[in-house]
């Protein structure tokens, strides 16, 4: 679009290499950072070490600095052809490599840091179903302790998937996924998010409240940073986004390499029970369909606040299906039917605008038989109105997330925290694979993508993190150190 190009033309870089060399921080757009109080109260115990995260997604772009001796070889399960350590992702300038990033950049050539900045990254390459499950058993056999899938397509948990979440669980890996962007649109149940025992992820934006894209459905865990994001994408540059659920999930997926490098003695059952039981209601009183159990704080495990003998209702879904499974004919038909979802099988919806529609059940049955589900990346909604400096967010989607051309990071965020909002949806510019890669054939899409447009403008005053206090009547509180 043109819009786009002229953006990321005024915007250009972001940062001088010889500063970004020497940095060891994180830059002001990541406002996570601040929500979870990383540097203060996680990195002191860990940053991830020993401990692998599998990336299903576009690939990895291995060579950037920022990424230097992150990146393991990895597979291909789409193509065939590759380790996963280029990244193929050419619509979104690279979801992959954002959603890596994310986990565990090095910050030394930009300053971006990831999460889990001393963990690994295992690149697995996967779109449809099919390669999903395959990659799944891959990364669990090379050793992945948390599997992140940004990805999802409206549908039930197709049984060969479901199966392959049942063989990482059993290998102890705890599987992440991205919930969906589509909460105010189909909002249809998608899967992976969907399959039982996989920790399903919703955002939340800036101000600790759920993010209105976010999908709502009874399959959602727990919501993690994720509206007006800041990543780096494979050509290199920090760019920024709307939101995504996307994010949120690789968000959390470094988080969780933070604790199994810290602990790696608790279980993956473990794991999740204290997600969950960390998490702080932000939505409707109680449980809701956007947040979950609500945004989940890190730092009560590190500090040993989480409540002890808590219910894990991620693991007595899975429990759940896997017993009726096994009493069944080889677990076939126990998969949700008719967008059944995770809790106790509630009826939901299925889909998502920036993944591949499906259709109605009936079509979904025809598509498995004749060529099987295609998903693509969640894809992230239009630009956010003004707010904070670094505008949209670029690594959130998930293979099929079409994100449209990305903007810069404009540098230094001074203004208070921002607020959320959509922008007109351009139509969406033709796909240019590049030449001598593997072609990504583009997504179907059932209506315009995301448009990206300069970043948001800033506001006058520097946030102040408050106290865990709840917000009044009609307020939002800026971030919280979670």
């Amino acid at each position: 679009m043109i819009v786009s190009a002229m953006a990321m033309l005024l915007l250009g870089a972001t940062a001088a290499p010889g500063v970004a060399a020497t940095a060891t921080r994180p830059l002001p757009g990541q406002w996570w950072f601040t929500t979870w109080a990383i540097e203060g109260h996680l990195w002191p115990h860990s940053k991830g070490a020993g401990v692998t995260v599998a990336v299903l997604d576009t690939g990895v772009e291995a060579s950037l600095p920022d990424l230097a001796g992150a990146v393991l070889p990895g597979a291909d399960f789409q193509w065939g052809s590759g380790d996963g350590r280029v990244d193929q992702d050419n619509e979104n300038r690279g979801h992959g490599t954002g959603m890596a990033t994310a986990i565990a950049a090095r910050g030394t050539h930009t300053g971006f840091f990831g999460v889990a900045p001393e963990a690994k990254i295992l690149p697995v390459i996967t779109k449809d179903q099919v390669a999903i499950a395959k990659g799944i058993r891959f990364a669990a056999d090379r050793g992945a302790k948390v599997i992140n899938i940004s990805q999802g397509a409206p549908a039930p948990c197709p049984d060969d998937l479901q199966q392959a979440v049942r063989y990482a669980i059993e290998r102890d890996v705890v599987v992440v996924a991205a919930a969906g962007n589509d909460g105010e649109g189909a909002n249809q149940s998608e899967f992976p998010a969907n399959c039982k025992g996989v920790l399903a992820v919703g955002a939340s934006t800036v101000d600790n409240g759920p993010w209105n894209e976010s999908q709502r459905q009874p399959y959602v865990d727990v919501a993690a940073p994720g509206a007006n994001i800041v990543g780096l994408l494979k050509e290199g540059k920090v760019l920024s986004s709307s939101g995504g659920t996307s994010t949120a999930a690789a968000l959390t997926s470094g988080a969780i390499a933070l604790i199994r490098s810290k602990y790696p003695q608790m279980t993956n059952r473990e794991v999740v029970r204290q997600v969950v039981a960390s998490a702080k209601d932000i939505g409707a009183p109680g449980r809701d369909d956007a947040s979950g159990h609500g945004i989940w704080r890190p730092r009560l495990i590190f500090s040993g606040e989480v409540p002890k003998n808590t219910g894990n209702p991620v693991f007595e879904e899975y429990d759940q299906w896997a017993k009726s499974a096994s009493t069944g004919s080889g677990g076939q038909g126990q998969q949700p039917q008719n967008g059944q979802e995770k809790p106790g099988g509630e009826e939901s919806g299925g889909g998502s605008t920036d993944l591949i529609v499906y259709g109605a059940i009936g079509g979904v049955a025809l598509l498995i038989i004749v060529g099987g589900f295609f998903m693509t990346r969640r894809r992230n909604r239009g630009p956010a109105s003004p707010v904070f400096a670094p505008a949209q967010e670029p690594v959130m989607m998930s293979p099929g997330m079409a994100q449209g051309p990305m903007q810069p990071h404009p540098g230094q965020m001074a203004g208070p925290p921002p607020s959320m909002g959509t922008g007109p949806m351009p139509p969406q510019a033709p796909y240019q694979p590049n030449a001598g890669q593997p072609q990504y054939q583009p997504p179907q899409q059932y209506g315009p993508p995301p448009a990206y447009g300069p970043p948001p403008s800033m506001g006058s005053g520097p946030a102040q993190p408050p106290g865990d206090a709840p917000p009044g009547p009609g307020q939002a509180p800026p971030p919280q150190q979670h």
